[in-house]
């Protein structure tokens, strides 16, 4: 507990030693003066709990020095008890109006003066409780109105993930009405709206985790998708409440996923017509007098061929660029679109194998993904497989079927390249858990690509897992997309599929 320090101001010796014999017994600190600046000096210095000042002082009387302590705002609330040989009511008034708290006249009782101080004291101790009371509660109601007025979303919750406060913004994030208290945990509350991303990382939760924490609410015909990083925090270790906060990525993921969409766009869309300009042009260049005219047109028709075809890429890039919300809208595709997506990516890389297999159950419903979207998926999954084969020349099964409930499309996509160990297979997504920390992050070995085909699933409400096969070297990677919304199971008969 911390010792109360008094001030004894008189230029009495016998005073000093009366006063100090009366207060020893209560474990005080004693400061002891005989001038009025040096109590002023002292007071501004220990900030005493209590001043006894006798009136009639060498240099300035009693009076002034009570006064000049009231009129400082740090030592203004000091308790002061003035001791005064003098017994006129006109004293005492004076005394008063300078601040004065007491007076106590001389001669003193020391049982009297004793119990005095120690009141004195113990009013002083509940006053500073109260006021400190009062600045925290004044402090916690200028946060709470911060916190709740504030543009981002704030909760806490109790280690049993039961709600204990959720500001304005979160309950919008929630779907909660302003006053409504919900019984339901914080996880089970979002699971209702958003998935929960990756499933691993909210295993503990709400405890805080290593692995950052995401939740995605996926794009829909008459909302876009939705990120929100989360964070939690212990503020204290005792402290049986978490704290959480949201933060909206939205715009982060999907910029780098924009970004790496319009370089996959260029780097194969763009490089085939290229070969053709280019190669034709050489051609032509090299040997123009050597070829007759009619090869010499058919070259410049195969130029021409690609010039046209690479205007076509270009004018679907600035279409993207200039209506990127057109992809999902007006873009979507059926499980038959497939073979000529597989043949035309298969001839961009030189595959030379792929197997690609449509379960007879499919029917023609479109699907919710955009075609360029898909397209970009497997062209991202055929290249990755030829970065990890040995030879760089895999053989791809592509296997599609429909789930037991015929909503979603199952995409199972295999290769014989190399089987990967658990922790390469657990951060084979890794760029995905880091988007907030870089956008050209890079895991060893891996590139972006896999991270974007898993965002563009979640985004279009999919799905996706990856394993080593257990037949050979390689790995699976299944991907799940849900048919379009209003789309009715309409069984069709399985088209004749292209030659891989």
């Amino acid at each position: 507990m911390e010792q109360n320090t008094i001030l004894i101001v008189d230029d009495d010796e016998q005073i000093h030693d009366l006063l100090t014999a009366i207060v020893a017994p209560l474990s005080l600190r004693l400061l002891v003066v005989q001038r009025g600046d040096e109590a002023l000096h002292l007071a501004r210095q220990y900030k005493p709990d209590l001043i006894l000042l006798d009136v009639m002082l060498p240099d300035m009387s009693g009076f002034e020095v009570c006064r000049t302590l009231r009129e400082d705002p740090i030592l203004a609330q000091i308790p002061i008890v003035m001791i005064t040989a003098l017994h006129d009511r006109e004293a005492k008034i004076r005394g008063f109006e300078v601040g004065a708290d007491e007076f106590i006249a001389k001669p003193f009782d020391l049982g009297e003066m004793q119990a005095r101080i120690t009141t004195i004291l113990r009013l002083n101790r509940y006053r500073r409780l109260l006021q400190e009371q009062a600045r925290v509660n004044a402090e916690r109601a200028r946060f709470e109105w911060v916190i709740e007025n504030s543009d981002s979303p704030y909760l806490i919750v109790d280690r049993d993930d039961r709600i204990v406060y959720v500001n304005a913004c979160a309950r919008s994030y929630l779907g909660l009405a302003p006053n409504e208290q919900s019984s339901q945990s914080l996880r089970e509350l979002v699971a209702q709206r958003y998935r929960l991303i990756p499933p691993e990382a909210w295993e503990r939760w709400p405890l805080p985790v290593d692995i950052q924490r995401f939740l995605m609410h996926p794009e829909t015909l008459h909302s876009p998708e939705q990120w929100l990083s989360v964070e939690t925090a212990i503020i204290h270790p005792s402290d049986d409440q978490i704290v959480v906060t949201f933060r909206d990525i939205t715009r982060e993921v999907t910029t780098e996923r924009d970004m790496w969409t319009f370089h996959t766009a260029i780097s194969h869309k763009l490089r085939t017509p290229l070969v053709s300009i280019i190669g034709g042009l050489n051609i032509l260049h090299d040997n123009i007098e050597q070829i007759d005219r009619s090869m010499a047109r058919n070259i410049a028709a195969i130029a021409l061929s690609g010039a046209h075809r690479l205007e076509s890429e270009i004018n679907d890039i600035l279409r993207y660029i200039d209506s990127p919300s057109d992809a999902y809208h007006f873009d979507t595709c059926t499980v038959f679109d497939l073979p000529n997506m597989i043949a035309t990516i298969s001839q961009d890389l030189h595959i030379r194998s792929v197997n690609l297999s449509l379960d007879p159950e499919l029917d023609t419903r479109r699907l919710r993904i955009s075609r360029r979207s898909l397209e970009q998926i497997l062209y991202e999954l055929c290249d990755n497989a030829i970065k990890f084969h040995p030879q760089r020349h895999p053989v791809i099964m592509i296997r599609v079927t429909t789930n037991p409930d015929h909503d979603q499309v199952r995409l199972l996509f295999c290769d014989d390249g190399i089987h990967l160990p658990p922790e390469q297979l657990r951060k084979i997504w890794q760029p995905y858990y880091q988007v907030e920390r870089s956008f050209t992050g890079q895991v060893e070995g891996m590139g972006l690509g896999l991270a974007q085909v898993a965002r563009i699933a979640l985004a279009f409400g999919g799905s996706y897992w990856v394993w080593n096969r257990v037949d050979q070297p390689g790995l699976c990677i299944e991907l799940r997309f849900p048919f379009a919304e209003g789309e009715q199971s309409n069984v069709s008969p399985v088209p004749t599929l292209p030659s891989s």
